[in-house]
């Protein structure tokens, strides 16, 4: 132990003999200090914005500060701080930005191009704006005032929202989907301009008013459904592009907007010279992501569709030979303006693309419940959506499996199929991801080196075998 005491009190010594002899140089010095830490907002200072002060009011016409993460003061040389103009905070780098209590005025495009600001938080204390996992809204969440242009994938506006303010989305080039409640009846002027990626949205079905430029240059969006509850379309509010040398116009929906044949918006749409497909009243339960399309307009308007779903403990008996781990219905019903509630008869379509994995997982079968007809309306593992066309609506069945026991079952119905052939195909072109089970009942062509890896060669075989050629 004495040894062992001595040894460690010698190697300290020398340790500290390096470090005289040896300095450790600036360079290295600095690097071994805790890095700035910019993951902390900071409150913003004068000198951090171009501002006037007008009636005792400061009004923020520009940000020219270096802070990526900013707290607006509430108060500038003693003053409230009053308003934000519109281009504040044009091609700012901010992340983070918290506006104050005092604000009472923004600018309707206040943070154009902050391509990088993915959370705008408002005070609490604030009479004006609130936020909404940072997005801002006005205080009574009625209005969706301004959406950070950093945010990327899709969003959801919330139940509640009637407006979509001016420039409320523009020039957010990341956002690829948006979906919104029927409450919303207005979208503002250059709402989703520029949105560059933005490649599906679906509308209110209670949307009166379209302003000028609202969709325009959305090179990504190749179709729109327009509801019949529209009255007016602003000028070039779906236009694509303008040439500089001749001023023609393109427009990239030409083909693509789908209205109510009769409509306003179908006779406004051919009134400019564009193409619209006829397409019956469309109604959509916003939570369960399903769309049912009233091809002949049988239905009142103002009529809403409802989808419920319920487990299920025993499936008929025409489903009775198809295995599955999980089985459970959904029943779509028809509310009309009157409050009566019926499944009407006639030809409808019903879109399920929206449908989240809870509702309909993935290897899940769904089947519309009719005597004798087992066959399948929708695979959600190789199927993104689907349009399928009933007599009625009703009662559906799903049928979802996680037993891939059988070789070339796919779908883990217990069956062999065209089903798991066409699974089996896709998979081998890398379009769609399998589980490590899925991959072991697919993989049933095995030569030693593809262990587990989908070819051609396995969807051939599964298909032989379905088809009884083997």
């Amino acid at each position: 132990m004495k040894r062992l005491r001595v040894f460690s009190f010698v190697l300290i010594f020398a340790l500290v003999l390096v470090n005289i002899i040896i300095p450790t140089s600036p360079k290295a010095e600095a690097a071994t200090q805790a890095p700035y830490n910019s993951s902390v907002p900071e409150v913003g200072t004068k000198t951090d914005f171009v501002y006037k002060i007008q009636n005792d009011r400061v009004y923020i016409n520009e940000y020219k500060g270096t802070k990526t993460k900013l707290i607006i003061p509430e108060t500038i040389d003693g003053k409230p701080v009053f308003a934000i103009v519109s281009k504040a905070f044009t091609g700012s780098d901010l992340t983070y930005l918290k506006l104050p209590s005092s604000l009472s005025l923004l600018g309707s495009n206040a943070f154009n191009e902050c391509d990088s600001l993915t959370q705008i938080d408002v005070a609490e204390e604030n009479k004006k704006f609130c936020s909404i996992d940072g997005v801002v809204y006005s205080e009574d969440k009625t209005v969706l005032r301004a959406f950070p242009a950093g945010r990327s994938g899709s969003f959801m506006i919330p139940d509640g929202v009637t407006t979509i303010y001016n420039h409320a989305f523009y020039r957010c080039y990341q956002l690829e989907n948006v979906n919104m409640y029927n409450s919303v009846t207005s979208i503002g002027e250059r709402a989703f301009s520029f949105c560059w990626n933005l490649k599906n949205i679906r509308l209110s079905e209670n949307l009166k008013t379209i302003s000028p430029f609202a969709f325009s240059h959305c090179d990504d969006l190749t179709e729109i459904h327009l509801p019949k509850s529209i009255t007016s379309i602003g000028n070039d509010a779906f236009l694509g592009k303008i040439n500089s040398n001749d001023s023609s116009k393109e427009y990239y929906f030409v083909d693509g907007i789908y209205c109510v044949k009769g409509s306003y918006p179908a006779k406004l749409i051919k009134s400019l010279g564009l193409d619209y497909i006829n397409e019956g009243t469309r109604l959509t339960d916003v939570a369960a992501g399903i769309t049912v399309t009233d091809i002949n307009n049988i239905l009142p308007d103002g009529s809403t569709i409802k989808v419920d779903k319920r487990p299920l403990s025993s499936v008929p008996d025409d489903f009775s030979n198809i295995k599955y781990t999980s089985a459970y219905v959904f029943d779509i019903y028809v509310s009309a303006p009157d409050g009566s509630i019926s499944v009407p008869q006639g030809e409808f379509k019903i879109n399920f693309d929206n449908s989240s994995d809870d509702l309909i997982p993935s290897a899940t079968k769904l089947y519309s419940n009719r005597v004798g007809d087992t066959e399948p309306i929708l695979f959600s593992l190789t199927q993104d959506s689907v349009t399928c066309e009933t007599d009625a609506l009703g009662t559906f069945i799903a049928l979802a499996s996680n037993d891939f026991s059988l070789q070339g079952d796919a779908d883990g119905d217990g069956r062999i199929t065209l089903t798991d052939a066409r699974i089996a195909l896709i998979a081998s072109a890398g379009l769609i991801k399998l589980t490590d089970a899925q991959k072991s009942a697919c993989d049933v062509v095995t030569t030693g080196t593809d262990n587990n890896v989908i070819t051609t060669a396995d969807a051939r075989k599964i298909l032989r075998t379905a088809a009884g050629l083997r």
